[in-house]
Order: structure tokens, then sequence, then C-alpha cells
């Protein structure tokens, strides 16, 4: 008796972990890592489904994870005496919480799905493991991170109609951390 030709479920998770690497290679923090670095990230890496109105971090706690979006959007906003104020949209492709990997990171704004989401997470403590089986790769990253905050600056300067110069503490200077 013949089985039907479908994927068997070793194949389907071999394909699951392909896609989810993939996904980790795209991310610029993890720009240039060796190979087997981002394989043991990506084995470490949990898929996390998401609906309209969950919440993916909460303003003021440390959950010490970062995520990338596979699919869906979300809202970042920030609380303050009960007004919401929206921050930034994250939709596939977008890493979010990256300050998370490195150490304790307080939440300064709430993620919300804003729609169906799925997101791959990565785990502080997992994280720093790796990190010290591949010590070089923590430098990568470091300087990835620096190019991103800094690249993210010079957006600022140059979407700057003159309004963002006229209060530049608001969103400038960060690269001189």
């Amino acid at each position: 008796m013949n089985l039907p030709t479908g994927e068997s479920a070793e194949q389907q998770r071999a394909s699951g972990f392909k896609q989810d690497l993939e996904h980790l290679r795209q991310v610029p923090l993890f720009q240039n890592l060796e190979y087997e670095c981002l394989k043991l990230l990506t084995m470490l890496t949990r898929k996390i489904e998401l609906i309209e109105g969950d919440q993916l971090m909460v303003q003021g706690e440390d959950d010490g994870n970062a995520y990338l979006v596979t699919t869906g959007k979300l809202e970042s906003f920030h609380t303050r005496d009960a007004t919401r104020y929206h921050i930034q949209w994250y939709e596939a492709g977008q890493f979010v919480g990256s300050f998370a990997l490195l150490g304790t990171s307080i939440r300064l704004f709430t993620v919300e799905a804003v729609e169906k989401s799925t997101l791959l997470r990565i785990n502080r403590i997992g994280f720093q493991k790796v990190m010290q089986k591949f010590p070089d790769a923590m430098m990568r990253i470091g300087a990835n991170l620096a190019d991103e905050v800094s690249g993210w600056e010079q957006d600022q300067l140059n979407r700057a109609d003159g309004g963002i110069l006229e209060r530049p503490e608001l969103v400038l200077g960060i690269s001189l951390l």
C-alpha cells in the first residue's frame, strides 16, 4: 500500500528551519555572521502567532526577547497620562527589540498586533550563549548595530523639513552615545 505523497513531518521541519534561517539572514543586525552561528541562532528561535490586540512587548517591562516579523503588522506606541502616542509600524522583515538581546532593556514602548501576525522570537539567554561560542560574532553585531543607529539618525536628518533641527534633542544624537 502506498502512502500519500505529502511532505513528512521531518521534511516540513527542515523546510521551516531553512525558511527561518533565510529570514534571520536578512536581518541587518545579523549580516556577515558565520553560517554556523546563524544556524545556532535559528535553532533557538520560536515561532509565535499573535492576533489583533495581542501585546508583544509592554512598556515598563523587560521580557528579554527580540522579534522578527515574518507576517502581519504591529504598532509601537508610548502611553503617558492615559494618552497613547503612536511611534512606528512594523511589518514583515522588520526586527524589533534588538537591545534586549544585549542586556537588561526596560521597554519604553508597547508593541501590539494590529492584525494576525507571525514572528520569530529570540531569547536573550540563548542569544548570549551563542555569542559565547562565537565571540567574533558579537563584534560584528556591535558594528551592525552601530551602522543601523547611524543610518536611522541620518534618515531622520534627511527627512527633516527644518522642524526637526529646531528640537534636535528629541531624535538626534543617539550615534554620539
